[in-house]
Protein backbone atom coordinates (compact mmCIF):
# COMPACT_ATOMS: atom_id res chain seq x y z
CA UNK A 1 0.00 0.00 0.00
CA UNK A 2 1.26 3.49 -0.83
CA UNK A 3 0.47 6.45 1.44
CA UNK A 4 1.20 10.16 1.18
CA UNK A 5 3.51 11.79 3.71
CA UNK A 6 2.68 15.11 5.33
CA UNK A 7 5.16 16.61 2.84
CA UNK A 8 3.26 15.20 -0.16
CA UNK A 9 5.75 12.39 -0.81
CA UNK A 10 4.53 8.91 -1.71
CA UNK A 11 5.79 6.27 0.72
CA UNK A 12 5.30 2.52 0.86
CA UNK A 13 3.46 1.42 3.99
CA UNK A 14 4.83 -1.67 5.67
CA UNK A 15 2.26 -4.13 6.98
CA UNK A 16 1.59 -3.54 10.67
CA UNK A 17 3.16 -0.07 10.75
CA UNK A 18 1.95 3.50 10.48
CA UNK A 19 3.75 3.75 7.16
CA UNK A 20 5.67 6.86 8.17
CA UNK A 21 9.44 6.34 7.75
CA UNK A 22 10.41 9.45 9.69
CA UNK A 23 14.07 9.37 8.66
CA UNK A 24 12.95 10.06 5.08
CA UNK A 25 11.34 13.32 6.19
CA UNK A 26 14.56 14.98 7.36
CA UNK A 27 15.73 17.36 4.59
CA UNK A 28 19.38 16.89 3.63
CA UNK A 29 20.04 20.51 4.61
CA UNK A 30 19.13 19.62 8.23
CA UNK A 31 20.86 16.24 8.34
CA UNK A 32 24.40 16.30 9.79
CA UNK A 33 26.70 13.65 11.15
CA UNK A 34 29.01 14.14 14.12
CA UNK A 35 31.91 14.32 11.69
CA UNK A 36 30.21 17.12 9.71
CA UNK A 37 29.78 19.14 12.90
CA UNK A 38 33.48 18.91 13.84
CA UNK A 39 32.80 16.65 16.83
CA UNK A 40 34.97 13.81 18.03
CA UNK A 41 33.38 10.55 16.97
CA UNK A 42 33.79 7.82 19.58
CA UNK A 43 32.63 4.28 19.01
CA UNK A 44 33.76 0.77 19.68
CA UNK A 45 33.08 -2.38 21.62
CA UNK A 46 31.53 -1.76 25.05
CA UNK A 47 33.92 -2.38 27.92
CA UNK A 48 31.28 -2.42 30.67
CA UNK A 49 27.53 -2.37 31.22
CA UNK A 50 25.80 -1.35 34.44
CA UNK A 51 22.20 -0.93 35.58
CA UNK A 52 20.79 1.22 38.32
CA UNK A 53 17.39 2.38 39.49
CA UNK A 54 16.09 5.23 41.62
CA UNK A 55 12.64 5.40 43.27
CA UNK A 56 11.02 8.67 44.34
CA UNK A 57 7.65 10.43 44.62
CA UNK A 58 6.84 13.35 42.33
CA UNK A 59 4.27 15.22 40.28
CA UNK A 60 5.13 17.60 37.42
CA UNK A 61 8.43 18.28 35.69
CA UNK A 62 11.63 17.24 37.43
CA UNK A 63 15.42 17.24 37.29
CA UNK A 64 16.74 14.13 39.02
CA UNK A 65 20.45 13.64 39.71
CA UNK A 66 22.10 10.33 40.53
CA UNK A 67 25.81 10.11 41.32
CA UNK A 68 27.55 6.80 40.67
CA UNK A 69 31.24 5.86 40.85
CA UNK A 70 33.21 7.36 37.96
CA UNK A 71 34.26 3.82 36.96
CA UNK A 72 30.59 3.36 36.00
CA UNK A 73 29.69 6.78 34.54
CA UNK A 74 31.66 9.36 32.59
CA UNK A 75 30.83 12.07 30.07
CA UNK A 76 31.07 9.55 27.20
CA UNK A 77 28.87 6.87 28.81
CA UNK A 78 25.83 5.82 26.82
CA UNK A 79 22.92 6.11 29.27
CA UNK A 80 19.35 5.04 28.56
CA UNK A 81 16.67 5.85 31.14
CA UNK A 82 13.07 4.70 31.31
CA UNK A 83 10.39 5.65 33.83
CA UNK A 84 7.50 3.67 35.32
CA UNK A 85 4.94 4.08 38.07
CA UNK A 86 5.14 1.92 41.21
CA UNK A 87 2.18 0.43 43.04
CA UNK A 88 1.82 0.45 46.84
CA UNK A 89 4.10 -2.63 47.04
CA UNK A 90 6.84 -0.97 44.97
CA UNK A 91 6.10 -3.10 41.92
CA UNK A 92 6.26 -1.39 38.49
CA UNK A 93 3.00 -1.03 36.59
CA UNK A 94 1.36 1.13 33.95
CA UNK A 95 -1.37 3.32 35.41
CA UNK A 96 -3.32 6.27 34.02
CA UNK A 97 -0.57 8.86 34.54
CA UNK A 98 1.64 9.82 31.62
CA UNK A 99 5.35 9.64 32.50
CA UNK A 100 8.12 10.99 30.30
CA UNK A 101 11.90 11.14 30.21
CA UNK A 102 12.97 14.19 28.17
CA UNK A 103 16.77 14.44 28.45
CA UNK A 104 19.61 12.41 29.94
CA UNK A 105 23.12 13.84 30.47
CA UNK A 106 26.04 11.87 31.93
CA UNK A 107 28.93 13.87 33.44
CA UNK A 108 32.61 13.09 33.99
CA UNK A 109 32.20 13.23 37.80
CA UNK A 110 29.74 10.28 37.84
CA UNK A 111 26.54 12.35 37.85
CA UNK A 112 23.62 11.52 35.58
CA UNK A 113 21.00 14.26 35.27
CA UNK A 114 17.56 13.30 34.00
CA UNK A 115 14.84 15.78 33.01
CA UNK A 116 11.34 14.33 32.94
CA UNK A 117 7.70 14.72 33.83
CA UNK A 118 5.10 12.93 35.95
CA UNK A 119 1.82 14.12 34.48
CA UNK A 120 -0.57 13.70 37.41
CA UNK A 121 -2.33 16.02 39.88
CA UNK A 122 -0.60 14.62 42.97
CA UNK A 123 2.72 12.95 43.80
CA UNK A 124 3.14 9.39 42.50
CA UNK A 125 5.75 6.76 43.30
CA UNK A 126 7.93 6.31 40.22
CA UNK A 127 11.14 4.52 39.25
CA UNK A 128 13.88 5.64 36.89
CA UNK A 129 15.63 2.62 35.34
CA UNK A 130 19.16 3.24 34.04
CA UNK A 131 21.24 1.20 31.59
CA UNK A 132 24.83 2.52 31.40
CA UNK A 133 27.26 1.33 28.73
CA UNK A 134 30.93 2.33 28.51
Amino acid sequence: MTTMSKHGEATDQLAGTSGIPTANFVPDALSRSSEDMGKVVRSGIPSSTFWHFADFRWSGEFLHTETLPTAQVNAFSQVAVSICELNADGVPFIGNARLQVYNVAPHSDGRIIVRGNVEWGSDLSVRLNYIIVN
